[in-house]
């Protein structure tokens, strides 16, 4: 049931990023002024990351994740009524994301608790499914946007699942964890440094890939000559990249070291994307884009178990400022590309992904943590 919480946020966010052309399309706007959704998605999603742990600590985990679940559907529905100006849409997007990261903290700071030592296993399985979602939320959207139903019904089914979950849900939020669980910032002092230095690579990470998600409709239009509606759809290429390589990799994640898995997954994601990137033709782009996700696959459930593997038991405040470090840069990154692209077009701009995964690799390579939460190094 958890991982179907994940999975069903995936499905919007990743829709979200198939439809963010579509809705600068519908409200006339520049790309500069429709990235700024991915601003405001950003910064509700941190407030709401940060809030969680003392929420958390009040009111129990699985109240909290109930009443998240419930306000993030109704604020999706809010951001897809039609006509809605910009400034609408802006808040509108803003509640969702704050809602919605609550819950994805509440989801992971479970997980970790709950799978201990199996938790790379566990991330990659629920982030499996996390991007089979998101394989198919591009395919609705298209689907959806080139039918008399507009794109905004593909959305709206995210919202509908959140309901129904909670309905099976039932009364059995207590199991999720329940008050005074979780240690806040005063009765469990400072993170390690080397938390810091594994949000910094995680950070760098998640930018690359919501680059690729937020803006790789527009350089498939550009690099593939591909029409709005079939360029959100194969967008799903990615996502169905993701999808593979993470069922792929969850007996690796189980068998081999985490760190040495996520390096060759940055270094065989950054080939890819490159090839993607320099040669434009529908096909090699199209199949560039599937490997790109294959090769990256792994990269984030290892960035964030090693994150919480970092910081010595502090698993809901280490899941929440993951989530916040990553929702800076979403927000962040692709708001970057954007303004860039203005300057020098879409496919330049592009370049900002290799820069990323180059950093990325760059900090996993210098800062390791260790396989072992007791060996972890606190320098």
């Amino acid at each position: 049931m958890a991982f179907s919480t994940i999975g069903i946020w995936s499905w919007f966010v990743y829709g979200f990023g198939a439809s963010l052309a579509l809705l600068r399309d519908d409200q006339g706007t520049t790309p500069w002024l429709g990235g700024l959704h991915a601003t405001a998605l950003a910064a509700g999603g941190i407030l709401g990351a940060l809030a969680t742990p003392r929420l958390n600590h009040r009111f129990g985990r699985g109240a909290v994740m109930r009443v998240s679940v419930l306000a993030t559907a109704v604020s999706i529905v809010w951001f897809l009524l039609p006509g809605t100006p910009v400034g609408s849409t802006l808040t509108a997007i803003f509640v969702t994301c704050f809602f919605g990261n609550i819950v994805v903290v509440c989801v992971n700071s479970f997980i970790a608790t709950h799978q201990g030592t199996a938790s790379p296993a566990a991330f990659t399985e629920s982030t499996a499914l996390a991007a089979l979602t998101g394989l198919l939320a591009p395919l609705g959207v298209g689907l959806a946007a080139g039918s008399v139903l507009g794109w905004r019904f593909g959305l709206l089914a995210a919202a509908v699942a959140f309901g129904l979950l909670e309905l099976w849900r039932g009364r059995r939020v207590s199991v999720y964890g329940t008050k005074q669980e979780t240690l806040v910032r005063e009765e469990s002092g400072p993170l390690p440094a080397l938390t810091w230095w594994a949000l910094g690579a995680g950070m760098c990470y998640i930018g690359a890939e919501f680059c690729l998600s937020l803006w790789g409709v527009d350089l498939l239009r550009e690099r593939a000559g591909l029409s709005p509606a079939a360029a959100a759809a194969g967008l799903s290429t990615i996502t169905g990249g993701l999808f593979v390589g993470r069922v792929l990799g969850v007996r690796l994640a189980e068998r081999m070291s985490t760190e040495r898995l996520l390096r060759a997954s940055l270094i065989l994601g950054l080939i890819t994307f490159l090839l993607a990137w320099a040669i434009p033709s529908t096909w090699v782009v199209l199949t560039a884009m599937f490997l790109t996700g294959v090769s990256l696959a792994l990269a984030w459930p290892l960035n964030l178990s090693r994150i919480i593997r970092s910081a010595h038991g502090s698993t809901d405040r280490a899941a929440a400022l993951t989530l916040a470090a990553a929702t800076t840069a979403i927000g962040g990154a692709p708001f970057i590309l954007g303004a860039v692209s203005e300057a020098v077009g879409v496919h330049l701009a592009f370049l900002l992904v290799p820069v990323l995964l180059i950093a990325a690799f760059i900090l996993v390579t210098i800062r390791p943590v260790a396989e072992d939460a007791q060996e972890s190094s606190v320098a």
